[in-house]
């Protein structure tokens, strides 16, 4: 059996897959609360092959952990495999004034990502999801979220 090797930043592939369409599940632990956080994602962008960016509401517990830059840890399923990806996060921008909802910004630089899909195992489909609110609005914040990641 061939060991997984560890890697420190992402692929070209992986970049593309983390554009702000995939589903995204990011995981860190919250001290003050004494248990793991756990959140689903869309809005998760690769900003370049070491550094991650997302937006969360302005009011998440995300943002206070991301102050005291805590460890976060991001599950993806894609490319017929999972992957965790480890990194150190903090805040790039605290609150988007000029968006229609206000988010927050938070980066994290990637420390290493693991496959961690199981022995034997291909992922054959990737998770598909669907945003239920109007399509309008679905456009409109869509591209006001990548436009802020791109320009902090």
């Amino acid at each position: 059996m061939k060991l997984k090797q560890i890697e420190n930043c992402l692929s070209n592939e992986m970049m593309e897959l983390l554009q702000g369409n995939s589903l995204v599940m990011l995981n860190a632990y919250d001290a003050e609360e004494g248990r793991v956080l756990s959140n689903a994602l869309s809005w998760v962008f690769a900003t370049d092959e070491s550094t991650i960016r997302f937006a969360v509401d302005h009011k998440s517990r995300l943002v206070k952990l991301a102050a005291l830059n805590t460890e976060f840890v991001f599950t993806i399923i894609g490319l017929n495999k999972v992957y965790s990806i480890y990194g150190k996060s903090s805040i790039k921008k605290q609150l988007t004034e000029e968006m229609t909802l206000k988010m927050s910004i938070i980066e994290v630089d990637i420390d290493e990502i693991r496959d961690i899909t199981f022995y034997g195992a291909e992922i054959t489909q990737n998770p598909t999801f669907r945003k239920t609110y109007n399509e309008k609005l679905v456009k409109k914040l869509d591209d006001e979220v990548r436009n802020e990641i791109e320009s902090v």
